[in-house]
């Protein structure tokens, strides 16, 4: 266990902690996915499995080991934050920097694999939507106080099984829970795109149009590496916490900023499956070998002359 500077014992840092209680929900004892009923999906906005998630984050966190675990709304970021209740209070007093042991954001990504099933789609950058992923995200206490918080990304392969009525039987083929650092440190990007924007109006010959120019954005897909899939691996800026969990320190990588600097990280897998230690490797994930900075035309219409249908022509079937 750490100690701090007064030798006193400091708490599991906590993205461990929810690492191995999804792990232990989504895998059984030998690495293999257990599979499970999910409901079916309302409307687009609906999201059965962020909605399981967090289920599985208060059973087992919050009833098992007393930890506060908050859940966002729709179209909110992060989708849960878990925090240890003792050290979230005194934080919040002191205004000392939040750190894993204290509170930690958790944001669910999910994906699934290409019509062949072999392999995952989206592997070469997937969609962050309007938040980019970064390594600290803003949260804001009930006081309306902005709060900087550390975040954590949860990747997870699903593949449906059976489909019913009501609920579906899935299973999470490979998950992956990655530190925000390793995907971005970009902190001014994640202010500039995540706080207030201006928007185009008046458009249009009557003046009532708008235009919200919201950002889409693409950021690597962890998943997209072969090496983490049919498993569960977390990935970390910690080398060390192979001595307070029962973790296996299996691998690192790095990956090359912008700046030609190299940032490192830390893969674990669970200790009871005996994983192998195995070399680094640098930039796993992979990215689009080119990517233009031009948009592709939306709905564009090619009216084919086979296609074309006619009154006179007699109903299909």
């Amino acid at each position: 266990m750490d100690v701090d500077a007064a030798g006193r014992t400091r708490p599991p840092e906590l993205p461990s902690t929810i690492f191995l209680a999804l792990a232990d929900e989504f895998f059984d004892s030998k690495g293999d996915p257990v599979s499970f009923y999910m409901r079916k999906k309302r409307n687009t906005q609906d999201d059965p499995f962020d909605e399981l998630v967090r289920r599985v984050l208060v059973d087992r966190l919050a009833h098992d080991d007393g930890l506060l675990v908050a859940e966002s709304g729709k179209l909110t970021s992060p989708d849960a934050v878990v925090a240890r209740r003792d050290e979230y209070d005194l934080l919040l007093q002191g205004g000392a920097d939040f750190d894993t042991r204290a509170i930690c954001g958790v944001e669910v990504k999910k994906l699934e694999l290409k019509k062949n099933g072999k392999k995952v789609s989206r592997a070469a950058g997937m969609d962050f939507n309007s938040t980019p992923p970064c390594a600290t995200v803003r949260v804001y206490s009930a006081a309306g106080a902005p709060l900087r918080i550390p975040c954590y990304y949860v990747f997870a392969l699903l593949v449906q099984l059976e489909e019913a009525d009501e609920e579906d039987i899935w299973e999470v083929r490979a998950l992956v829970m990655t530190a925000g650092s390793a995907l971005n440190t970009d902190q001014k990007l994640y202010d500039d795109v995540t706080g207030i924007r201006t928007k185009s109006i008046g458009l249009g010959s009557y003046g009532d149009g708008a235009d919200r120019e919201r950002p889409m954005l693409l950021f690597a897909n962890p998943l997209g590496w072969d090496w983490t899939l049919r498993s569960a691996t977390l990935i970390s800026d910690r080398d060390d916490l192979a001595a307070e969990h029962p973790l296996t320190h299996v691998r690192d990588i790095t990956r090359s900023t912008v700046s030609e600097a190299e940032a490192r990280f830390h893969c674990y897998r669970l200790s009871s499956l005996n994983p192998p230690k195995e070399d680094t490797v640098a930039d796993p994930f992979p990215s689009p070998h080119s990517r233009s900075t031009k948009t592709t035309p939306r709905g564009k219409f090619v009216v084919k002359v086979d296609k074309i249908r006619t009154a006179i022509q007699p109903p299909l079937g």
